[in-house]
């Protein structure tokens, strides 16, 4: 192979991954988080006042989001942070997804 034929190669290989284009994935995606907590906590001041107990599938679903990207952070990167916010993330949304179900269905187990 030629210089020509390698360049090429690696910059086939590296399309898409260009610094400029991760830190606007990073932040989009931050964003997007930030809106999605600002929005529940929305929700959730509504629902307080109008009804006086809390949505949680709201929330619930808000920690499914966050939960899904510390999966992916976790897997691919193999850090200690990313492991540690799967499982506690993990713990909110499932804790967040039972009360959503007993709510839907009113089903109360410690009543």
């Amino acid at each position: 192979m030629d210089k020509d034929e390698i360049l090429m190669k690696s910059r086939m290989e590296n399309k898409g991954r260009d610094m400029p284009k991760i830190e606007e994935n990073r932040n989009s995606a931050r964003f997007a988080i930030i809106l999605g907590f600002l929005f529940m906590l929305v929700i959730g001041v509504l629902s307080l006042i109008a009804q006086s107990k809390m949505i949680y599938g709201v929330v619930a679903t808000e920690f499914c989001i966050v939960f899904a990207m510390n999966i992916y952070n976790a897997v691919k990167k193999k850090e200690r942070k990313y492991i540690i916010l799967t499982f506690t993330t993990g713990l909110a949304f499932v804790v967040l997804t039972y009360m959503t179900i007993c709510e839907i269905f009113q089903f109360y187990p410690l009543r």
